[in-house]
């Protein structure tokens, strides 16, 4: 599936790639993953991406893989606690690599859907949508598009809310919007590259899955209905804390 073709992902219809990686005709790679983050929500993905992690909740994200975090260059209709009109910049490993630095810009998904996304959301299909460009490299040395974009790679992710928690399909784009030739394109990106991504993607939100949840619950307390096990709480908590205790 080419970037172009990326409208697939707003319908709940199983695609012939949900998890793996595939070489397109333009010389880029595709990387797909699909999990089910058991204790989440839409809503608490949206806040985790919202909340623009420091190093710290970066780390918690992944222990291991990711080593810094810090967020820039918004957009000047950015609204804090949205993640749309950020710039993720990062430090982290995937696979047998070393640390590297990489800048992943977050945009508006219905600059990439239109009335589409709000059609699948109407439907339930997609609850949450994540949309950004980014490119692996020294911040000061990405390549970067003619809207000032970091060009390497695109990123969609859509996330549809089932009675065991957040459906989401991560894709990626690694090389296919690039305007060169297939060959160098081919050498650019590896498919040794796309299978870590694959695999610190899965790796990645697995435990995401596992830390959003007490995150979500101490900074939406009182929002949530003061949710206890053995006390008197609010009777919304039945409501809207229901998977935080799956």
């Amino acid at each position: 599936m080419r970037f172009r073709e990326c409208d697939a992902l707003l319908n709940r219809k199983s695609l012939v790639l949900e998890t793996g990686v595939e070489r397109l005709e333009s010389g880029g790679m595709h990387v797909a993953v699909r999990m089910c983050l058991e204790n989440c929500t839409a809503e608490m993905l949206e806040w985790w991406f919202g909340s623009e992690c420091d190093t710290d909740g970066y780390r918690l994200w992944h222990p291991g893989a990711h080593k810094y975090s810090t967020w820039g260059e918004y957009e000047p209709d950015h609204v804090p606690g949205n993640v749309i009109g950020t710039t993720h910049f990062i430090r982290e490993s995937l696979g047998a690599s070393e640390v590297m630095e990489m800048q992943l810009k977050y945009l508006d998904p219905r600059e990439l859907f239109g009335e589409k996304l709000d059609e699948a959301k109407a439907r339930g299909d997609a609850d949450v949508v994540l949309y950004g460009w980014a490119c692996p490299g020294k911040w000061d040395e990405i390549s970067r598009n003619e809207k000032g974009y970091p060009a390497m790679m695109q990123y969609v992710g859509v996330g549809r809310n089932t009675a065991y928690g957040l459906v989401l399909r991560n894709h990626y784009w690694l090389g296919d919007e690039m305007n060169l030739p297939r060959e160098e394109i081919e050498k650019m990106v590896s498919e040794e590259f796309a299978l870590y991504l694959m695999e610190h993607d899965s790796n990645e939100f697995h435990i995401l899955g596992k830390a959003i949840p007490p995150c979500y619950l101490r900074d939406n307390w009182e929002k949530l209905g003061a949710p206890e096990p053995y006390s008197v709480s609010d009777p919304k908590a039945l409501t809207l804390s229901p998977k935080l205790f799956a």
